[in-house]
Parts: C-alpha cells; sequence; structure tokens
C-alpha cells in the first residue's frame, strides 16, 4: 500500500509537471505569434510609407530654394517633433477602425514617423537636400506586442512616383 501510494504521488507530480511545461510553452508561443504580428504590422506601416513618400517627392528645377528640395515637406528641423503624416494610409489608425489596413483578427496597427537623416546638411534647418529620408516605423500587434523599423530610403530623381531605394533598414526592438 506504502509502495501505490509512492507511485500515484510520483504520477501526480509529473502530470503536473507536464501541465506547467505545456502551459509555458503555449504561452511562449503565443508571444512569438504576437511578436510577429506586430513585425508584419510594421512592416505594412514601412511599405505604406514608401508609396506615400513615393508620391510626395519634389525637386523642382534650379534656381528653386533648397525648402522645396525632395522631402523638405515633410522634415523638421533637427528632426524635434517629426512628422506623422495622416496621408500616410493606416498610420496611426487602431484596429477595427476605419482605415486601418489591416486584417481585423490580426489587431495590429502602425505608428510611422519621417525623420531626416542626420548626415543631410540641411538637418538643421530642416530641409531635405540630399534625397534620403527616414522611415520609423513601430508596430504594435495583439496583448501589447511592439516591434520598431527604421528604414532609410532614397529618392534619385527627386521625381514623383519613381521608385525609391532602400538603403538599409534594421530591427530596433
Amino acid at each position: 500500500m506504502v509502495v501505490m501510494l509512492i507511485v500515484l504521488v510520483a504520477l501526480g507530480t509529473i502530470a503536473g509537471l507536464t501541465v506547467v511545461s505545456v502551459q509555458g510553452g503555449a504561452a511562449a508561443a503565443n508571444a512569438q505569434r504576437f511578436s510577429s504580428m506586430a513585425l508584419y504590422a510594421a512592416e505594412s506601416g514601412a511599405a505604406a510609407a514608401m508609396q506615400f513618400l513615393k508620391a510626395n517627392v519634389h525637386r523642382p528645377a534650379p534656381p528653386s530654394p533648397v525648402t522645396d528640395q525632395y522631402f523638405s515637406a515633410l522634415v523638421e528641423p533637427d528632426n524635434v517633433s517629426p512628422q506623422s503624416p495622416q496621408g500616410i494610409p493606416g498610420n496611426n489608425v487602431q484596429p477595427g477602425t476605419p482605415g486601418n489596413l489591416l486584417s481585423d483578427d490580426q489587431q495590429g496597427w502602425y505608428e510611422v514617423t519621417l525623420l531626416n537623416n542626420p548626415g543631410d546638411p540641411g538637418l538643421a534647418a530642416g530641409n531635405d537636400t540630399d534625397g534620403i529620408i527616414i522611415i520609423q516605423v513601430t508596430g504594435h500587434g495583439p496583448n501589447g506586442a511592439v516591434k520598431k523599423l527604421v528604414w532609410e530610403v532614397r529618392s534619385l530623381t527627386g521625381v514623383a512616383n519613381q521608385p525609391l531605394v532602400l538603403l538599409g533598414w534594421r530591427e530596433v526592438f
């Protein structure tokens, strides 16, 4: 009888540990899935920003002022209080709200801000003189999952609706 009691306690302990292990694995899998959804939201925001930038680049013929060049209308002096244009489809639109480009079941959304690149001679004045702009996107997923991406893109021509060149990107968190 004592041996059976020991066996039953051991089996109960093993069963309890199995339940805890499975719950931990399920929680980790859900966290990974939610993180992936936030990353997809950030990538969607970056793609929407690229389309917006393609349509809003401007390079007038000389001797036009520098303030009219490339993305000058979209950047701020020294990147203080960067713009988050509402003209970017889905920008800052919460899940379930009209205008959110992501499916409702993803519960995702994104925030896009635009920055002038630090090497631009016009940075202090808020002028884009080299056609390079930084797209900073924070993607939000379910359960508070967040991913932040930074894309650096360049307009080679300054002509609207021409392709932009992706110079580099990185995941911040």
